[in-house]
């Protein structure tokens, strides 16, 4: 009953993280509209109009963050910071630490309850394996949509390389080539494309976008693809040719991945063959045999 009442506890607290903020992104924009109505009127009616969650929960979850990122180090910030942008930005980094803390709250209430209770050593150590994961879940979540996002930019890269280069030989800019084809790729590379574009149509330089672009993206091939390209801009080589090679690099390296996954199957292979496969098949040819030895005995 303890523990139940420590994960009920933990849940509740979680909800009420998300339900704030889920509720603070939703309410942006409707309460940019209502500073209108609350400006014309006196400080204390309007504050008294704003709902709960604004006068007092925020502000205590905002103080609570900054607390927190000044008491983490900053190698450790800085650390989650760049995860998140590796990962797409999915949360920002007071979200990201809200959720870090709770789920450390409901580990060490996992513990405690643990402690409470009249079990054996092997029950006390799968309640601390149990807690130890509860706590490491965020970065476990966080590392895999890292790789999620890296796995799909790798997949799209090669063909949109080829989109890129077949838009620049038909008479399109570079940049109309990218944002052409930022709109017809699907996912992260396409996502990541039209952001660059719009932050060259709001002043910023190229060279610039398209840095701030491979440093979003944990992907190689796509780091030297555009270093590629800033590299031909600054030095004047025809951004055609510099396309071309690019393309045959990307293609040539998605070769050399699917024949290393290649090689790697009959490896993988061995580990079902030798758990699954062998077990059925030798008590298929040896299970009769015993059956009948067991009847003549």
């Amino acid at each position: 009953m303890v523990l139940l009442a420590s994960l009920g506890a933990t849940l509740t607290i979680f909800v009420g993280l998300s339900a704030m903020i889920g509720r603070g992104r939703s309410r942006r924009i409707d309460g940019r509209l209502d500073a209108y109505d609350r400006a014309a009127r006196p400080g204390r009616e309007g504050a008294l109009a704003l709902p709960f969650s604004t006068r007092i929960g925020w502000p205590f979850l905002h103080s609570a963050m900054a607390l927190v990122r000044r008491l983490l180090p900053a190698s450790a910030v800085a650390s989650i910071e760049r995860q998140l942008v590796l990962a797409g930005d999915p949360l920002s980094l007071y979200a990201y630490v809200a959720v870090s803390f709770a789920f450390l709250a409901a580990a060490v209430m996992v513990v405690v309850a643990g402690l409470s209770l009249d079990i054996t050593t092997a029950g006390r150590v799968g309640i601390d394996g149990a807690a130890g994961l509860v706590a490491a879940s965020p970065s476990f979540w966080l590392r895999m949509r890292v790789a999620a996002r890296s796995h799909a930019l790798l997949r799209a890269l090669p063909d949109a390389v080829d989109l890129i280069v077949t838009t620049v030989e038909a008479g399109l800019a570079i940049d109309a080539a990218l944002a052409d084809v930022g709109h017809q790729v699907q996912g992260p590379l396409g996502e990541e494309l039209q952001l660059a574009i719009r932050e060259t149509a709001l002043g910023r330089s190229r060279r610039d976008a398209l840095q701030r672009l491979a440093d979003r993206t944990p992907v190689a091939e796509l780091k030297t693809f555009v270093q590629s390209v800033i590299q031909a801009e600054e030095t004047g080589i025809p951004i055609g040719q510099v396309l071309r090679a690019q393309a045959a690099q990307v293609r040539l390296r998605k070769r050399q991945r699917a024949e290393a996954e290649a090689q790697r199957a009959p490896v993988k292979m061995v580990v079902v063959l030798v758990t699954l496969v062998l077990p059925s098949m030798i008590l298929l040819v040896v299970g009769p045999a015993v059956m009948r030895m067991r009847d003549m005995i």
